[in-house]
């Protein structure tokens, strides 16, 4: 197959969190590493091992053992979601990141469908065009959604998704403190206050196949909230 020339040749991290995805890990690197060969030279995938208590964090080396653009990065302790994202962005080395889950809630081809958009935007964030997820969630989300909106002012249709594409210069200029799920908002948020260009695609949407996602648990929730107090009294209102 011919490469493609998107960008020119861009160069790109992606990296996944991961936590007890023993069953879905594999498939979410290689799916990443099919896309990432189709266009650039360039890259490199980042596996984020938050102190799993299966085989993930085995299953990541020896993907790494497999393909020299693997790396895997692993925590003795579990830090949450927060924790594993900010240590992913800092190990990402090339000019563009992307940051999804590692059960594979998209199809990885849609990356080739919005790196483009950088040409005019600094931030791609991905909306849900389905929400195949059980009730609770969809209320839990569309609440949060809404409640971001009003407090910040961030026009975002889905916050919280893990389909995100940006330039690694917002993360030289932004410091990202949240250590629970909030920090998806406060990178967004952080990117508009610095003047970055976000825009929204809609993506689809699928559902777990394996394991179980933690992330609608009221004690989650309750950390959103919390730091979301934090950081509307301590940064947003004083502007630092």
């Amino acid at each position: 197959m011919k490469r493609s020339t998107i960008m020119n040749d861009v160069s790109i991290s992606i990296f996944l969190p991961a936590y007890n995805e023993e069953a879905n890990i594999r498939n979410a690197v290689e799916s990443c590493i099919e896309v990432l060969r189709d266009v650039s030279t360039d890259f490199e995938v980042i596996v984020v091992d938050d102190a799993s208590t299966d085989n993930t964090g085995a299953l990541a080396d020896q993907l790494s053992n497999e393909y020299e653009q693997v790396m895997v990065v692993h925590h003795k302790k579990n830090t949450k979601l927060g924790g594993a994202l900010r240590t992913g962005f800092r190990a990402c080395k090339k000019d563009i990141i992307f940051y999804t889950d590692a059960d594979s809630p998209v199809d990885m081809t849609d990356l080739k469908k919005v790196l483009p958009l950088l040409k005019e935007y600094d931030f791609i964030t991905g909306y849900r065009l389905n929400r195949d997820e059980p009730l609770h969630r969809k209320i839990y989300s569309a609440c949060y959604n809404w409640l971001i909106r009003i407090v910040f002012g961030l026009k975002v249709r889905d916050v919280n998704f893990s389909f995100k594409l940006l330039k690694k210069e917002i993360l030289e200029k932004i410091q990202l403190e949240a250590q629970g799920s909030f920090i998806d908002a406060e990178l967004l948020l952080e990117a508009k206050r610095y003047g970055f260009r976000i825009h929204e695609v809609g993506v689809q949407y699928y559902p777990r196949k394996f394991g179980k996602s933690t992330l609608a648990k009221p004690g989650i929730i309750l950390t959103i909230l919390q730091e979301m107090s934090r950081y509307y009294f301590y940064r947003y209102r004083k502007g630092n």
